[in-house]
């Protein structure tokens, strides 16, 4: 208790002395002052002369001198003034060595760059909050089934309600994203050339047909500015124009990103019409710079809600409660808290699901979900495999860290063998072992913050071209995509603290031994005594590992990017080219000549040079894929609870002879493509699943819709007919890593909901020839029509696995590679430190007779022994590694494993030996005279 009030006493005293420092002196100094003249007017008031009197006081000059110096411990300015000469000298130490502290600076600045990158890229991606005022105070709103299953969708008509009811919430708001087609905005670029003048369109990735221009729009609520508290850069926003007006004369806003670059900042764009969907609109404020809202990038246009039936032409689209497309946010309100707020919104859920179709999801209890603000439409703790992804990509930043400080403690360990004579003369001084250590680890701090002060630029420029090149590759429709790298204060402290730790990491072993073996004389010269050496090979070894770890994954997911490449699809990718297109929404466009137009569009596309076959449906590779439950009939299956869990597609006649897919039995879907039928045909994998050893053709089964994912109104789900298997096909590879999506039922599609499917066709000829030739086959047809074309294997290389697999590559690859570095710096160095401090023990033995080719034989088998080590030990890790991440690893078998491992190991092995020769054959060089003579 004593001991707690006293340290409370003597933390204001601390800051006190710390904040106002030379005050603090100067009472000092004036408080003795006045003791000392207090003395000497003693001795004058005893008879004693003045000059015997200041001679008496002057004798307790010490006692007073010390007297300070505890004041001066007690308020904390001993400990500033060390800490001063500390880093003073610590400067001075790491300026008289410029090898070692550019390889230590280097080595580190690495290290702390890759986890500065990492945190970076989280805080700027992943963690980021929602672009308001006061973000802290906006929430996400999602609803969580019976089944477990969150829905993030909501009706315009249940926003309302949540909008004018909660009052948890001081305001709600919802949006959508949408890509609309704009024309009469004059001074455009062609979109076409837009993308083709990307890093992808250079790339091959965007080639097409296109005669309008996309449109990246956010539909928002009218009260969107305002809840987020934004205003316009010019002009208004929706909230300070009522709804009646808004119908009445029709706007929107740009963003000011789009405004730069398409119209280059004219200020005469306030007032513009341009049309969206063939619907004119006027242009009346400017969103800030890189306003990107609720969402991950800047759209080039918001739209109110009130204006969605004009550019869909449909009145029912807004009011339809089924149609669940928006995403809610909330503000909530002063002194309410998230459990609050989530409990009201539940009890209004509960009433609202009433007034769903009773035979709809929606109409099923439900729980509300209130989580922090987020563009991300779910809490990042359920999107599992990111949170995977980002666990191990901030692992293996941290171990490439771990590297870094072996390397430069090993380094550390070798160089404070020169230093010993230095340590015993300040502990024969009487510097106590604590002080040694404190000045050493003062050395390691300012080395590692010179190092993140590295680090933090080299990285900041780093991320900041690698943004601009990313935004660059991006596709002009899809808006630009906000990534703010630049440092704030969270990135500054992380550094800081992240550069003190790893200083503090790196030296705290070697000041720890060094201290302890400047303990002994140091007379003579000789060998590093045996525990430093066990530690060195310790540190050693520790980065091998490490590095191998990286070595090996960045070497299988490498491999996965190039099966993902290589992959056998189960389709042609070469000759069949998808034709995505939107249709005018506009209110003469009826469902019937929508139709027409789509069927002469096959038909003139049909009599193109070199085409082959052509059909609708959405290719092999897209993720527009259902889940249902196929219970068998009159049978039981062989699977649990007697149902299987397969994917559904729908398509039309020609389907597999277009993307020549081979049927095994039975036959295709038969023309009329108008005419569904009740009949199916199933994949290889699937047929086996449900009936195994069997043949599946005349048996029957039924669909059992069991997907949870966002889904339009207007789509086609199969769920209660009884259905005729007709055919088997070859399996094909989807978009889920495990192949799952390769276990289809494929269903007939009519010829009236082709509407939103796009248009496959197969070519005998240039895919490129094609893809040039539709442009002004479309054009003829109707120029209000929007289409992009490419080829199937275009599509592929923009699929998950293949992006996925290439970006955990690229990373894994970079990461391996810095400890690969970092694990040869430490080698190089730590043998080179060794050699020279084994001059003399070298030319000793080569005085005594020894051959060179022992000596080199007997340094590079104790310099690589530690490196042997280190190898057994990381493939042990790297087994545990492959293990967890074996469901990111496209494609790989045991044989891909096996050479990894080998493969890794060996080139280590060959490099660290390389590594290890150079000094090695320096020291048996060496002039045995010189040697003798060495210190």
């Amino acid at each position: 208790m004593m001991r707690a009030r006293r340290w409370l006493y003597t933390i204001p005293l601390r800051l006190r002395a710390l904040l106002l420092r030379r005050r603090v002196e100067q009472e000092l100094d004036d408080e003795f002052q006045f003791h000392f003249d207090q003395q000497v007017e003693a001795g004058l008031a005893r008879g004693m002369t003045p000059a015997d009197a200041h001679a008496e006081a002057s004798k307790g000059l010490d006692r007073i001198q010390l007297r300070k110096e505890e004041c001066r411990d007690v308020r904390g300015l001993n400990l500033i003034d060390n800490l001063a000469q500390d880093l003073r000298y610590a400067a001075r130490i790491l300026r008289k060595s410029p090898g070692f502290t550019v390889a230590a600076t280097l080595a580190l600045a690495l290290g702390i760059g890759v986890n500065t990158a990492v945190f970076t890229a989280y805080k700027a991606m992943v963690a980021r909050s929602l672009d308001a005022r006061d973000p802290g105070e906006m929430v996400n709103l999602a609803l969580v089934r019976q089944s477990g299953d969150t829905d993030y969708g909501f009706s315009y008509p249940d926003y309302e309600a949540y909008r004018d009811s909660v009052h948890s919430f001081s305001g709600v708001i919802a949006f959508v994203r949408e890509h609309l087609t704009v024309s009469n905005a004059g001074g455009m670029i062609s979109q076409r050339t837009a993308n083709a003048g990307s890093r992808l369109g250079r790339l091959g990735l965007l080639s097409g047909a296109s005669n309008m221009e996309f449109a990246s729009t956010f539909v928002v609520s009218e009260n969107y500015f305002k809840v987020l508290g934004v205003t316009a850069l010019r002009g208004r926003t929706f909230d300070s124009i009522s709804i009646p007006e808004l119908v009445a004369s029709p706007s929107v806003l740009i963003s000011e990103n789009y405004w730069q670059k398409r119209f280059g900042g004219d200020p005469a764009v306030l007032g513009k019409t341009i049309h969206l969907n063939g619907a004119a609109v006027a242009i009346v404020g400017i969103t800030p710079h890189d306003f990107a809202g609720t969402g991950l990038s800047v759209p080039d246009f918001w739209l109110p809600f009130c204006l969605e039936p004009l550019v869909h032409a449909d009145d029912r689209w807004l009011r339809q409660r089924e149609n669940q497309n928006c995403r809610l946010f909330g503000r909530l309100a002063p002194g309410v808290g998230v459990g609050q707020a989530q409990a009201e919104m539940t009890l209004l859920a509960d009433h609202l699901r009433t007034l769903h179709d009773p035979h709809s999801e929606a109409a099923k209890p439900v729980t509300a979900l209130v989580w922090p603000g987020s563009p991300f439409p779910l809490p990042m703790k359920m999107y599992g495999g990111l949170s995977l992804t980002i666990l191990l990509i901030m692992a293996a930043a941290g171990m490439v860290l771990v590297v870094a400080c072996a390397n430069v403690g090993s380094l550390q360990l070798a160089r404070a063998r020169s230093r010993q004579n230095e340590l015993h003369t300040r502990l024969s001084l009487g510097a106590s072992r604590l002080r040694i250590i404190r000045q050493l680890l003062t050395e390691s701090a300012l080395l590692g913050l010179l190092a993140g002060a590295g680090a933090l630029l080299f990285t900041w420029v780093l991320l900041k071209v690698a943004v601009i090149q990313f935004a660059e590759a991006v596709p002009v429709e899809y808006g630009t995509l906000i990534f703010d790298v630049s440092p704030d204060l969270k990135i500054f402290t992380y550094v800081f603290v992240i550069s003190l730790l790893a200083g503090i990491l790196f030296g705290l072993a070697p000041a720890m031994e060094s201290s302890r073996s400047a303990l002994r004389s140091t007379a003579g010269g000789g060998t590093s005594p045996v525990r430093i050496r066990r530690f060195q090979d310790f540190l050693l070894a520790a980065q091998v590992a490490l590095s191998l770890v990286l070595m090996i994954a960045g070497s299988m997911f490498i491999r996965g990017a190039i099966h993902s490449i290589r992959m056998d699809t189960g389709y042609d990718t070469k000759h069949a080219v998808v034709l995505d297109f939107q249709l005018p929404e506009r209110s003469k466009y009826t469902a019937s000549r929508k139709v027409a137009l789509i069927r002469e569009l096959r038909t003139r596309l049909a009599t193109l040079p070199g085409v082959v076959a052509i059909t609708s449906a959405w290719p092999p590779d897209d993720d527009h894929l259902r889940t249902a439950a196929v219970p068998l009939q009159g049978e039981k299956s062989p699977v649990q609870n007697g149902q299987s869990i397969l994917y559904y597609r729908y398509i039309q006649a020609n389907y597999f002879q277009t993307v020549n897919i081979p049927l095994f039995l039975g036959r295709g879907f038969q023309s009329p493509a108008g005419q569904p039928g009740h009949s199916v045909i199933l994949s290889e994998s699937a047929a086996k699943q449900l009936w195994p050893g069997q043949n599946p053709i005349g048996r029957s089964l039924r669909l059992g819709a069991t997907d949870e994912r966002f889904h339009k109104v207007s789509e086609l789900f199969a769920d209660g007919s009884a259905y005729q298997v007709i055919g088997v096909a070859r399996d094909t590879r989807g978009i889920e890593f495990d192949g799952s999506d390769s276990r289809q039922v494929y269903l007939p599609l009519p010829e009236e909901r082709t509407e939103g499917h796009p248009i496959l066709i197969r070519t005998q000829s240039d895919p490129a020839t094609l893809i040039r030739a539709i442009d002004p086959v479309i054009s003829s047809i109707d120029p209000a029509l929007v289409a992009t074309a490419s080829t199937l294997d275009e599509r592929l290389h923009r699929s998950a696995p293949f992006m996925v697999s290439s970006i955990a590559a690229a990373i894994a690859s970079a990461l391996g590679l810095f400890g690969l570095v970092l694990a040869l710096m430490g080698i190089y160095g730590t043998v080179s430190y060794i050699v020279v401090l084994r001059t003399r023990e070298v030319g000793i033995r080569i005085a005594i007779g020894a051959q060179k080719r022992d000596i080199l034989r007997l340094i590079l088998r104790e310099s690589t022994r530690p490196v042997i080590g280190g190898l057994f030990a990381g493939m042990i890790l790297a087994v545990g590694v492959a293990y967890v991440v074996r469901g990111m690893l496209y494609g790989l078998n045991a044989a891909d494993g096996i050479s990894s491992f080998v493969g890794s190991a060996v080139l280590f092995l060959a490099i660290a030996l390389l590594a290890a020769y150079p000094p090695s054959r320096r020291a048996i060089r060496v002039d045995p005279v010189v040697a003798l003579r060495y210190e």
